[in-house]
């Protein structure tokens, strides 16, 4: 050891022992001691800080792994109960269903439908969540960044929400900043599912009062274009207590009713998308959810993202009288956009002292406010000038008012978006656009046109065949058909429905892909099922694409999506499509559109019921999941897949898990287990879990060892049940439903 540094650590040393050493030789063997001394010092004090630091991490450690067990206790505990839940509704609905068969005067038959309606609804969303949780439990979800159109997401949230709360007293509001781009690239399914679930939220916890969707641009400082979804209520709030786990699904023991699984997956979902999720609230003044995401604009420089090439539509005096007054502000924003001067009365304030009219060139009335002295004086205007007379009604407040379609020149149907409005104003004025065409070369030309029209157009509601089942599709054996949908589950029901009937099915995901796959000249279709909205190009756009060639008159193409507003019903036939299909979808109805449609080899038997249906398969109870999973075989089928991936494995876990006596981790399994395994109808491996769970209840943990060979018995008998059922895919349903 260098002798300077042993000098050193003697200064320390003498300061220690005292100055009477000072002035003495100091031998080098004393110095070397003493350094280590020092040295053992230091040491014991780095150790006992070290120690300090090791039982903070430690501490904080068991505080984040309590809080993540704690969590996934109340996913695993939701899970549990979901199945009794489910099974509690499907009783009701059948009861209810039963109620209308017998025609019982204990209710209105229109009350009885309403119940058998929202109870299918109901299962169905909680199917749609427990997929959505099985895909993120076994890290199946995808973000697919695609070219999207903002408003067509908009309008089927807006569709799906106001067709579950119909006759709600809130007031939707979307109020849309005039920044935000027409088209965006991002991931337009799960961008609707967060909102869809936000939006159903904030609508349940608000009794009166409004529910607003405000979207919002800005740049981040890496230069990248952030949008962010704003979901605000005058709701009961959440209360701080409840703010700190407020994204953890749990169970109400009280209501009985599973809450939060929706919101956990769109929590997720929003992280996935490399964005954010949050949430304020006060209790009893409502609450905020906030979500971030990284959707960029198709170009930056273009900032005009609605084009009205004519003059004409651009600058017009605007009056808007509405119920709501926030709305109406909403909707102003919309109208300014597009260079119109607007102004907003509210509706005690136009009944009090009906304005000028006169002087404007549009006037957009709530449908309440259309009386026979307001009729008569819009008349008299329209006499004397060019006057636009627009409906304004709510999609929660659907009804009709026969004085208003007297003079009305256009609908609006709220919560609006910016395409709404711009499909509106080139509506009005279409008469605007002349073409320099002699009277009688026109009506030729619309002649010739209807003679090259081969397929008819039928704009009627599509009837429903009864008793149909998968069977009777191989009627249509040989036939060609391009299903256009984004959505991945809706493409697995379709094709689990036709895929034994001989049909040769073909898969688009976007319109841009339907047109391709129309174009290529080595397949020809005979029919197709065209979604509207998705990413990349819509449906509208692909089938007008179709149509513009020429080429593609002979071949029906058939709208099928979940919700659309009237205005938009007559868009899909002004596009060139032949009919109409809904989602959920009966098995009648799409059988029908292929009879009407394709060349049908009719057979004289059928089978009523599959041969799955008929006998039972050991191991799994077909028909109580079938009933668990909203009477919808294909999306059953589904969430055996699901379940499958995330949990047909578990055995050797669960060994695992014993061995190495991880009881809590055994607990959460055994947890999830028992949900998903009484939903699917899984009865012996429920009761098998079921068991597992009663050691923890009576402390008998010692006992797991036993278990283990009979639970991955139980297991893989139910691995083999399922895969027998899918590989035979029977049918004992008529209906079936797509997300």
């Amino acid at each position: 050891m260098d002798r300077k540094i042993l000098v050193s650590i003697m200064g320390l040393v003498t300061t220690l022992y005292g100055e009477e050493m000072a002035g003495q030789a100091v031998p080098e063997a004393f110095l070397v001691w003493g350094a280590l001394f020092l040295l053992a010092l230091v040491g014991i004090v780095i150790l006992f800080v070290s120690s300090l630091q090791m039982r903070k991490i430690r501490k904080l450690h068991k505080e984040i792994l309590q809080k993540q067990q704690e969590m996934e206790q109340q996913q695993t505990t939701l899970l549990t109960n979901m199945s009794e839940n489910i099974h509690d509704i499907t009783k009701e609905a059948i009861k209810n269903r039963n109620s209308v068969m017998k025609g019982t005067r204990e209710k209105s038959l229109e009350n009885v439908l309403s119940e058998v309606i929202h109870a299918e609804n109901t299962l169905l969303d909680m199917t749609n969540d427990l997929i959505g949780f099985l895909r993120l439990k076994s890290e199946k979800v995808e973000i697919i960044n695609e070219k999207f159109n903002l408003n067509n997401v908009l309008n089927e949230v807006s569709g799906s929400i106001c067709s579950s709360f119909q006759k709600s007293n809130i007031e939707l509001i979307f109020n849309i900043d005039n920044n935000i781009p027409r088209y965006l690239i991002g991931d337009s399914l799960h961008l609707g599912q967060i909102l869809n679930s936000l939006l159903e939220h904030s609508m349940m916890m608000t009794a009166e009062g409004e529910v607003t969707l405000e979207i919002s641009r800005f740049s981040t400082f890496e230069e990248k274009s952030e949008l962010q979804f704003r979901i605000m209520d005058t709701g009961i709030g959440i209360t701080p207590e409840e703010l700190e786990s407020f994204f953890e699904p749990h169970y109400n023991d009280t209501t009985g009713e599973y809450r939060g699984l929706g919101l956990f997956v769109a929590k997720e979902l929003a992280g996935l998308m490399g964005g954010e999720l949050t949430i304020q609230s006060i209790a009893g003044k409502g609450s905020s959810f906030t979500v971030v995401l990284p959707l960029d604009s198709i170009c930056s420089d273009d900032r005009r993202n609605y084009h009205l090439s004519e003059k004409v539509l651009t600058a017009k005096k605007v009056i808007i009288v509405d119920n709501h007054y926030n709305s109406a502000l909403a909707i102003k924003k919309m109208f300014t956009y597009f260079r119109h001067d607007v102004k907003v009365v509210s509706k005690d304030e136009f009944v009090r002292s009906m304005p000028n009219l006169r002087e404007y060139d549009i006037v957009v009335l709530y449908e309440e406010l259309f009386n026979i002295r307001v009729v008569d004086y819009l008349k008299k205007i329209k006499r004397d000038k060019e006057l636009k007379v627009i409906g304004l009604s709510s999609l929660l407040h659907l009804s009709e008012n026969e004085q208003a379609d007297e003079i009305v020149d256009g609908g609006l149907q709220k919560p609006l978006n910016p395409e709404r409005i711009f499909d509106l104003i080139v509506d009005l004025y279409r008469l605007k656009v002349t073409k320099n065409v002699p009277e009688e070369i026109e009506v030729e030309l619309k002649k010739e046109k209807n003679e090259t029209q081969t397929v008819q157009v039928h704009k009627a509601a599509i009837t429903e065949t009864k008793n149909i089942t998968r069977e009777y599709f191989a009627d249509f054996k040989g036939a060609s058909i391009l299903i256009v949908d984004d959505n991945m589950v809706n493409q697995k029901v379709l094709t689990n429905i036709l895929d034994k009937s001989g049909i040769e099915i073909t898969l688009a995901n976007n319109g841009e892909e339907a047109v391709d796959q129309v174009m290529a000249d080595q397949k020809q279709f005979d029919l197709v099922l065209m979604d509207i909205y998705m990413p990349v190009m819509d449906g509208y756009t692909a089938t007008q694409k179709i149509r513009d060639t020429g080429r593609f008159n002979h071949l029906p193409i058939v709208a099928f999506t979940a919700f659309v507003l009237d205005s938009e019903v007559e868009k899909v036939f002004s596009s060139g499509m032949n009919a109409f299909l809904h989602k959920p979808l009966n098995l009648g109805k799409l059988y029908n559109i292929f009879k009407m449609f394709l060349d049908a080899e009719i057979t004289n038997e059928k089978k009523s019921i599959s041969n799955a249906a008929k006998k039972e398969i050991d191991g799994i109870d077909i028909r109580e999941g079938i009933r668990h999973a909203s009477g919808s075989e294909a999306l059953y089928i589904e969430v055996l897949k699901e379940f499958l991936e995330a949990y047909g494995e578990s055995g050797e876990l669960f060994g695992k898990l014993v061995e190495e006596k991880r009881f809590e981790q055994i607990k959460m399994l055994t947890l999830d287990m028992k949900g998903l395994t009484g939903t699917i109808g899984a009865k012996d491996m429920y009761r098998e879990v079921d068991e597992i769970y009663k050691l923890f209840i009576y402390n008998n943990q010692h006992e797991l060892p036993r278990h283990v060979d009979v639970y991955k018995k139980e297991l893989l008998r139910l691995k083999q049940a399922i895969n027998q059922y899918i590989e035979e895919e029977s049918s004992i349903s008529g209906i079936v439903e797509v997300a």
